[in-house]
């Protein structure tokens, strides 16, 4: 399957592999980044060899609550058949992050979906990304409504911490704007407002704003800001 299928829960702090030669070989060459001098960076990027045969990338996906669905290169490999090869880092110096969109189309897997060699310390690099991402999980609030799966319909895919909320008022159209959660609360959640209204609701961008959720005869949720 691919990547553009899958939806953020069940991604999110899961190890999965995602099989592509070119970004695992640009991943590959990045463990070398403080080797070359960056006043000539590409230059000397692109003269850079690799020792391994890779094709497939071991990553984490986390959410970074700005920069929204992101995955932190664990370890390179070597997809052959139904068996992928794991290589050890060289170091551990660097923190690679891979976005997304860039990855939608490629395939992914789960890793009980492939043989693994049996050499790699799967439990050690497993330890390694959760500890590498742990300062984007230490706000409560945000984590709550995370979990809130109610929601699900009316998030962004790949900024899972914003969905699209309906504003009302007297004499205007409804207007669909985004917005980012704060808080939930017992009988709303209270999220910032990302865009700048097209009509005048009497909000800003930046503005907090009330949000109920609202299901309708047919079970279809939808998002629905209180303003004043």
């Amino acid at each position: 399957m691919l990547l553009k299928d899958v939806t953020f829960r069940n991604l999110l702090y899961t190890l999965i592999i995602v099989k592509s030669k070119k970004d695992a070989e640009y991943q590959e060459k990045l463990f070398k980044i403080d080797s070359i001098d960056i006043n000539n960076f590409e230059e000397e990027f692109d003269s850079i060899t690799i020792e391994n045969e890779v094709n497939a990338m071991l990553l984490f996906p986390y959410l970074d609550y700005t920069q929204g669905l992101s995955f932190l290169l664990v370890a390179n490999g070597l997809i052959e058949d139904n068996t992928i090869t794991f290589y050890e880092r060289p170091n551990f110096d660097t923190f690679q992050i891979l976005k997304k969109d860039n990855l939608n189309d490629k395939e992914v897997f789960y890793l009980n979906e492939l043989l693994i060699n049996n050499d790699f310390d799967l439990e050690f690099y497993a330890k390694y990304a959760i500890n590498q991402t742990e300062n984007y999980r230490n706000d409560a609030e945000v984590e709550m409504l995370r979990a809130f799966s109610e929601i699900d319909s009316c998030r962004n895919e790949d900024f899972p911490d914003d969905f699209l909320a309906f504003f009302f008022k007297e004499g205007l159209n409804p207007e669909g704007m985004w917005v980012r959660g704060k808080e939930l609360k017992k009988d709303h959640i209270l999220a910032e407002l990302l865009n700048q209204p097209s009509q005048d609701f009497g909000i800003n961008a930046g503005d907090m704003v009330k949000v109920v959720v609202y299901e309708d005869d047919l079970g279809e949720i939808s998002c629905i800001a209180e303003l004043r």
